[in-house]
């Protein structure tokens, strides 16, 4: 784990070494890193914000310090669920992005295409470098293509970086197969009553292909207490104006009333 202006790198991630690393590797891992994190610049309690896979991490990470979190911000959520992991990856998204997704289909032979995920996990984990390579580049254009509700061209590229792209797909991989390493498949949902007391915002992008509205609003049936705010003309990138401003409307509601002692 490294921490490089003011930024956590998860561990495999980004600046984080060794590069794209899966052993010691879980979601308990990263949460007891984020701890010592606040452990280490002795803050007493935080904010926490988390987008995608970060809405699941926050989660995580929440649930299990409740105490030292005063709120969090959540956007496009992902609970780490089968279905949303079929949605996705299995040919549910395929019906509104079938020409993005004959590239990553077509990487797979025929005979291994009953599960993407352990079909793609076999090559990303290949003795051959290459191999890994050309994997991760189809992974990652996957989702790079279906994150934006327009195409964004700049975020397609990303997936034709071998170093990005083989960190952002070895380690999805590593936690969808292994369900995010929960004891359940609700685990999240389950287990909200642990943190219904904190104030939180949800944001999620109506036609947010890669984590579909249905994980946000099972999320807002379970957690009505949060504030749930429904983009209309949004898919699942952050940088989508409709999405950044209820972001930083989220913030300044939560600096709002920490500052009035709430």
């Amino acid at each position: 784990m490294e921490v490089q202006e003011e930024a956590l790198h998860q561990r495999g991630a980004g600046k984080s070494t060794p590069h794209a690393c899966l052993d010691q590797n879980t979601t308990w891992d990263l949460i007891d890193d984020i701890e010592k994190l606040r452990q280490h610049l002795e803050i007493p309690e935080w904010q926490v914000f988390g987008g995608s896979w970060g809405s699941t991490l926050a989660l995580a990470y929440s649930l299990a310090h409740p105490d030292k979190v005063t709120g969090l911000v959540l956007r496009g959520i992902f609970l780490l669920r089968k279905k949303e992991i079929d949605w996705f990856y299995e040919g549910g998204a395929a019906a509104i992005y079938p020409d993005a997704w004959e590239s990553f289909r077509d990487l797979i032979p025929e005979n291994e295409r009953s599960c993407f995920v352990d079909a793609y996990s076999k090559r990303l984990n290949s003795d051959d470098k290459e191999t890994q390579y050309a994997a991760a580049r189809a992974w990652t254009k996957w989702e790079m293509m279906t994150a934006h509700l327009l195409p964004n061209e700049e975020n397609i590229k990303r997936g034709e970086d071998d170093i990005f792209s083989l960190a952002f797909a070895r380690i999805e991989n590593h936690y969808f197969l292994n369900k995010g390493f929960f004891p359940s498949d609700s685990f999240l949902l389950d287990n909200i009553d642990n943190i219904r007391h904190i104030n939180a915002t949800i944001v999620q992008g109506r036609y947010d292909v890669c984590c579909p509205m249905m994980s946000a609003w099972d999320l807002h049936k379970a957690w009505p207490e949060a504030d749930f705010k429904v983009v209309a003309d949004a898919g699942h990138s952050a940088n989508e104006p409709g999405i950044a401003a209820e972001l930083v409307a989220a913030n300044e509601k939560l600096k709002n009333l920490i500052k009035n002692g709430r």
